[in-house]
């Protein structure tokens, strides 16, 4: 036999038992279930106090049932915003939606950052946004974080 045909014969064997070790890690990692990482912000509903864990890395917003963080409000449109966690922290984008979204009591008209201790309305409909990691540090230092004043976003381009 040649070496051609000695190949031929263990791929023969070996794809199909490569195929099937395969299978068998998916199968066994959709049994144990994907591993849920604690949510790295989330928002806090200021009416009924309802925590909204942002736990991805982009967080669609809105009415649609698709949407990572559901709000069934008619003032807000069916994607109605993004939050997203960049390597230099938080970002949310208004998508166009009719109602706008602010962030401290100002219209959001472009991609903006996201401090700690922030509110953002979509539409009516009134949120403090938290991070998780500051949230921690600040229960270590019992500090207790106040309601921001108006005024301190700065755009995703840092201006």
């Amino acid at each position: 036999m040649d070496l051609a045909t000695t190949l031929l014969h263990v791929n023969r064997f070996a794809l199909p038992a490569l195929g099937l070790l395969v299978v068998a890690a998916c199968v066994v990692w959709l049994v144990r279930g994907a591993r849920h990482s604690p949510p790295q912000a989330w928002l806090l509903n200021t009416i009924n106090h309802d925590k909204l864990p942002l736990a991805r890395y982009e967080n669609s917003i809105g009415r649609s049932k698709h949407c990572d963080v559901v709000l069934n409000y008619p003032a807000v449109s069916r994607l109605h915003a993004v939050i997203v966690h960049r390597r230099q922290g938080w970002v949310i984008i208004d998508t166009g939606s009719r109602g706008g979204t602010k962030l401290n009591g100002k219209p959001l008209e472009r991609r903006m950052f996201l401090k700690h201790v922030q509110v953002i309305a979509f539409g009516e409909f009134e949120f403090m946004f938290y991070i998780a990691e500051e949230s921690q540090k600040n229960d270590r230092d019992h500090k207790i974080p106040k309601r921001p004043d108006a005024g301190d976003g700065r755009n995703a381009r840092g201006t």
